[in-house]
C-alpha cells in the first residue's frame, strides 16, 4: 500500500475510533480552549481475556492534553456509552501513561469521571488498573494540581480515585459513593439513603456544585486560572485595575464575617470559594490581591470538627503549591459538644495549629472580631510563625469569653452589687475593654498593627508585597 493508501487506512481507522465517545469528547471541548485538544492513547485496546471480553471504544476513556486560557493541562474523560465506562486494564493505562506526561512536564490533571466500576471480565486486572491510578494520583498530589469532575456515576475503587485529588466538582445528576446507595439501604435496612452531587457538596466530599457539564468546566477553567501550574513553578499573577489602596465599605464588612471583608478587599471583590456549603463557619477560598492569588481561610462563630479538617486541608495544599495564605478570625471557639470532646476533635485541632507552625509559604493573619481561646491560637497566631498579624480596633483578643471570665474571676463581686444584672454587664464591658482589647496583644507584639477597617486591603496588599521574596 502507497503512501497516500496508508494514510487513507489511517484515517478510516482514527474516525472509527474518535466516532465514539460523544459525550466524553463534549466535555473536553468544553473545558479546553478550541482546537486545543491532542489526543492521546486513541488506538490502545483491551489484551484478549478468556471470559466474556467485549471490545470498548477507547478503552472507555478519552486521554490528552490542551490548554485553558493558554495553560497547559492533561485530561481525561471516561465515556460511560462505552461498557458503561467500565475501568480496564488498558483504561488504567491510558490514564496512568497520562500523569507521566503530567509529572513530566508539570501541569495539572483535570479528570472527568463517568462510569459503573469495574471491567468485571477483567477481574483482578481490572482492580489492579485502580490502584495504579491511584498511586498516580498519589505521586502528582504534592507535584501538580488535580481537579476531578463528577459528571455521572463515581463509585467504589473510582471513589476512592476522584477524593485523591485536590478539588472534586460535582455535577447535578452524578452520584459520589463508596457504596451504592442502594446497596446501604439493603444492607442496614436505612431508608433515603442518597449520593446525589448535592449531597457530596453537604458532607464534604466535592468542593464545588455545578448544574451541568458546561458550568462545571467554568468552574475547573476559573480554579485552574487561578494556581500555579506545578509546586516548583512561580507565583500566580494577573494584571488587574483594582486600586490597591481603595477604602472597604465599613457598613458592607460589617462585624467582620470573613465573607463579607473578603468580598471587599479582593480585586474586584470577586473571590473563588471551595466547599462553601460544608462546615460554613469556616471559609476556604482563593483570591486575588493586587494581581496575586492568596488562599483565604476564615473562621467564625464557633469552629466545628469538621471546619478544622477543612481549613487544615486548604492550607495544606497552599503551603504545598506555594501560595500565599490569608487568615481572618472572628472565632469565639470550637464547638462545645460531646462528639467534639470524644472524637477526635482535640487532635484535629493540634493537627491544624501544626500545619500553621510548620507551613513555609507567607501567611498573614487578620482578626476583625473575636478570637478567643483556642482559636486564636490555632488559626494563625503569631506564635504558630505567622508572618505578620493585624487587628481591628474591635478586636477582642483573650484566653476567655468575656462572661466566663466574669464568672471566674468577679463572681463574688456580682453576688454582692445591688444590681447583680447590671453589674455582670458592666464587668464584662470592662473585661472586653481592657483585658481582650487588641492594644494588650499589639503592646507585646503579637499584633504587629491595629488597622482602620476601611484600610483594610491596602494593610493585606503591602504586607503580600513585603513578603513576596519570602524563601
Amino acid at each position: 500500500m502507497d503512501t497516500v493508501g496508508k494514510r487513507n487506512d489511517f484515517l478510516e481507522k482514527r474516525q472509527a475510533v474518535t466516532a465514539a465517545g460523544a459525550k466524553a469528547r463534549r466535555r473536553i471541548e468544553l473545558l479546553l480552549d478550541d482546537g486545543s485538544f491532542m489526543e492521546i492513547g486513541a488506538f490502545v485496546k483491551q489484551r484478549p481475556t478468556e471470559f466474556g471480553a467485549v471490545d470498548a471504544a477507547a478503552e472507555g476513556v478519552v486521554t490528552g492534553w490542551g490548554t485553558i486560557d493558554g495553560t497547559p493541562v492533561c485530561v481525561f474523560s471516561q465515556d460511560v456509552d462505552a461498557l458503561g465506562g467500565a475501568v480496564s486494564e488498558m483504561h488504567a493505562k491510558k490514564i496512568t501513561t497520562l500523569y507521566e506526561y503530567a509529572l513530566k512536564t508539570g501541569i495539572p490533571v483535570v479528570g472527568f469521571f463517568d462510569s459503573k466500576g469495574a471491567r468485571i471480565a477483567e477481574g483482578v486486572d481490572a482492580l489492579n488498573g485502580y490502584a495504579q491510578i491511584i498511586a498516580s494520583a498519589a505521586k502528582a498530589s504534592s507535584l501538580v494540581p488535580q481537579v476531578a469532575v463528577i459528571s455521572g456515576i463515581c463509585g467504589g475503587a473510582a471513589a476512592l480515585v476522584a477524593e485523591s485529588f485536590d478539588f472534586v466538582v460535582a455535577v447535578k445528576g452524578g452520584e459520589l459513593y463508596m457504596h451504592s446507595p442502594a446497596v446501604v439501604a439493603a444492607v442496614t435496612e436505612t431508608k433515603g439513603v442518597s449520593a446525589t452531587a448535592e449531597d457530596a457538596v453537604k458532607n464534604g466530599n466535592a468542593s464545588f456544585f455545578a448544574e451541568d457539564d458546561a458550568a462545571a468546566a467554568a468552574t475547573v477553567r476559573a480554579l485552574i486560572g487561578m494556581l500555579p501550574a506545578n509546586s516548583a513553578g512561580d507565583r500566580n499573577y494577573a494584571a488587574t485595575s483594582d486600586d490597591i489602596n481603595r477604602q472597604a465599605d465599613l457598613n458592607a464588612m460589617g462585624d467582620g464575617a470573613p465573607r463579607a471583608v473578603l468580598a471587599q478587599i479582593a480585586d474586584n471583590g470577586s473571590y473563588l470559594e471551595a466547599g462553601a456549603q460544608y462546615a460554613a463557619e469556616v471559609t476556604t477560598a482563593f483570591a486575588r490581591f493586587d494581581g496575586e492569588t492568596v488562599g483565604v481561610i476564615g473562621a467564625e462563630g464557633a469552629v466545628t470538627m469538621e471546619g478544622i479538617g477543612k481549613a487544615a486541608a486548604f492550607l495544606s495544599f497552599c503551603d504545598t503549591f506555594g501560595i500565599s495564605v490569608l487568615t481572618i478570625v472572628n472565632a469565639s471557639g470550637f464547638e462545645m459538644t460531646t462528639c467534639f470532646e470524644q472524637f477526635g476533635g482535640m487532635s484535629k485541632a493540634a493537627s491544624l495549629a501544626a500545619a500553621y507552625a510548620t507551613a513555609d509559604t507567607a501567611m498573614i493573619t487578620l482578626i476583625t472580631g473575636k478570637a478567643t481561646g483556642s482559636a486564636y491560637v490555632t488559626f494563625g497566631a503569631r506564635g504558630l510563625g505567622c508572618d505578620m498579624a493585624f487587628a481591628w480596633p474591635q478586636a477582642e483578643i483573650s484566653a476567655i469569653a468575656a462572661p466566663a471570665a466574669v464568672d471566674l474571676l468577679r463572681l463574688d463581686d456580682i453576688r454582692k452589687a445591688a444590681d447583680p444584672i447590671q453589674k455582670r454587664a458592666e464587668l464584662e464591658a470592662e473585661f472586653a475593654d481592657k483585658t481582650a482589647a487588641p492594644y494588650e496583644a499589639a503592646k507585646r507584639g503579637y499584633v504587629d498593627e491595629i488597622i482602620d477597617p476601611v484600610e483594610t486591603r491596602q494593610a493585606v496588599v503591602y504586607a503580600l508585597g513585603l513578603l513576596s521574596t519570602k524563601d
